[in-house]
């Protein structure tokens, strides 16, 4: 694994579709114009169904996404761990794409 596991998310995620951009000032992985996955204070964020992103938070692998303390970001999930990265980062891209359609 890289020292960077931002980077090395990116450069697994990256083509096509999938672009980087810049998202509350933190760098993030969008598909068109919307993103999915963000990189916050060294932590990775994702975009999920409210479902999975509750499934997620009763498993205690991710909490509800607070940019600001008490203000929940609607549909974000923040991840614990580095388990399931790459598995949550695709499922967040199918997610957001069908949303486009």
């Amino acid at each position: 694994m890289a020292d960077d596991p931002w980077q090395d998310l990116v450069e697994r995620s990256e083509g096509g579709a999938v672009t980087r951009g810049t998202m509350f000032g933190s760098p993030g992985l969008r598909t068109g114009k919307k993103y999915f996955a963000i990189w916050w204070h060294e932590k990775l964020v994702v975009k999920l169904p409210a479902d999975r992103l509750q499934e997620l938070v009763a498993s205690g692998s991710g909490e509800v996404f607070e940019p600001m303390p008490g203000r929940a970001m609607n549909g974000w999930v923040l991840l614990q761990g580095r388990e399931g990265w790459d598995p949550a980062v695709s499922e967040a891209r199918a997610f957001v794409e069908a949303q486009q359609k």
